[in-house]
């Protein structure tokens, strides 16, 4: 019997596995399909490297166009505050909605706590909470919302405004009697609900620290550049802003006749945990922000000066170089007349994401302003009007809406049954 049992299994056959199709068999259009499904602007880019008949497909004008409009997320409306320079007061807030013509955004902004009213209760041990016990706003990304709490800001939450939850932790030990003087950023994932805040004491003995919401803990970031920045710390006024990987401070210099002192911006690699001090190339007083375009090297600023809003890129020497100008009065003739008839005459960038830079559109002798978003590749426009009876000159923050998942094409299923 033993004979017979090993040619009866000796004679059954391995079912065949179809290999997968070689990469130079897919062909350029199904190549540029698969590389649409690439998370990031940065993925696309080692996607041209990879190999040479890639190069050409992931660097095309079309692949980027759609690759653009497939990562921006929806824009749901923008959260203005009025000025209030010491992080330990509360401003008040104005919601402007750019929802109109779309459900799912209207729906948003009907069913958004922008204000964060509904937010949970908490048990605060703030010695000068007499003073207020209020939530303020620190930061806005990926559909959340970072938030301190009192005076000395000794709780901290991550809330978001649609789905009303909210994560509560709090500072380092290290901070407790220096809350005030910590500066934030809130860096959120756009499909999923993680996230992370980087924080950094600003004077005394500098150090910064991330928290993630994995694993609900501050960790110091150990770094040699962290400590050979530790002076820039100290003229930064304000909390920070991402910037795809990464994450920035502006040191809100003001342009001042005889103090000729250089605007200084702190970068955080958010992947290699390394701090660098960047110098703009123009002088204190401008609106500008970072942005990570893969598409132009990396690290970019967008900054308007007078009405024209300008993209500077580095070369090869690591030097700014003015790669293109959008003259926004020229370009839009509806912008003109509202400079002649509402003295709107300041442009102030708001944030940059994807290729759109938002913008205000705004004047010193009017409380309304306008808000714009400008596409950088095709030069089209979006204007919201603000129409507030006050005016709203502090942070202020585009809020947008989570990716969806990509929904998945036939040449997916296809590639997956290879």
């Amino acid at each position: 019997m033993e004979p017979m049992e090993r040619s009866v299994t000796e004679s059954v056959k391995k079912p065949k596995t179809s290999l997968a199709p070689p990469v130079d068999a897919l062909g350029d259009d199904l190549v540029g399909r698969i590389l649409l499904r690439l998370p990031d602007m940065a993925s696309l880019a080692s996607a041209a490297l990879v190999c040479k008949s890639w190069a050409p497909v992931a660097s095309s004008p079309a692949i980027y166009r759609n690759f653009l409009s497939l990562r921006r997320p929806p824009l749901v409306g923008f959260i203005l505050t009025d000025h209030v320079r010491v992080p330990r007061y509360c401003p008040e807030l104005c919601f402007i909605s750019a929802g109109s013509g779309n459900p799912n955004l209207a729906t948003a902004v009907a069913d958004g706590d922008f204000f964060f009213e509904d937010i949970p209760d908490i048990d605060s041990d703030d010695e000068e909470e007499y003073y207020h016990d209020e939530w303020r706003l620190r930061g806005c990304d990926g559909g959340r919302l970072l938030l301190s709490h009192g005076w000395n800001s000794v709780d901290l939450a991550v809330y978001d405004p649609l789905e009303r939850t909210a994560v509560f932790f709090r500072p380092p030990n290290a901070w407790r009697h220096s809350f005030h003087m910590v500066r934030y950023a809130i860096l959120a994932s756009e499909t999923d609900s993680s996230f992370r805040v980087i924080g950094f004491q600003q004077w005394g003995d500098a150090f910064s620290a991330v928290f993630s919401s994995g694993s609900r803990k501050w960790v110091m970031i150990d770094s040699d550049a962290d400590r050979h920045v530790g002076d820039d710390f100290h003229h930064i006024m304000s909390d920070g802003t991402s910037a795809g990987r990464f994450v920035y401070w502006r040191s809100d210099t003001k342009k001042v006749k005889y103090y000729k002192t250089k605007e200084k911006i702190m970068v955080l690699d958010t992947e290699t945990m390394v701090w660098s001090v960047i110098k703009p190339p123009f002088p204190p007083g401008e609106s500008y922000c970072i942005a990570d375009m893969a598409e132009h090297g990396g690290l970019c600023i967008v900054s308007s000066k007078e009405q024209c809003v300008q993209l500077w890129v580095r070369n090869s020497n690591n030097e700014w170089m003015l790669k293109k100008e959008v003259l926004l009065l020229n370009k839009f003739g509806y912008l003109k007349k509202l400079r002649r008839d509402e003295w709107m005459k300041r442009v102030r960038i708001l944030a940059v994401k994807a290729g759109y830079v938002y913008m205000e559109f705004w004047s010193i002798r009017k409380p309304h302003s306008y808000l714009l978003v400008l596409n950088l590749n095709t030069t089209k426009l979006k204007i919201f009007r603000n129409q507030s009876t006050k005016p709203y000159r502090g942070s202020a923050f585009p809020f947008f809406l989570r990716f969806p998942p990509l929904p998945a094409t036939d040449d997916d299923n296809k590639l997956r049954g290879a």
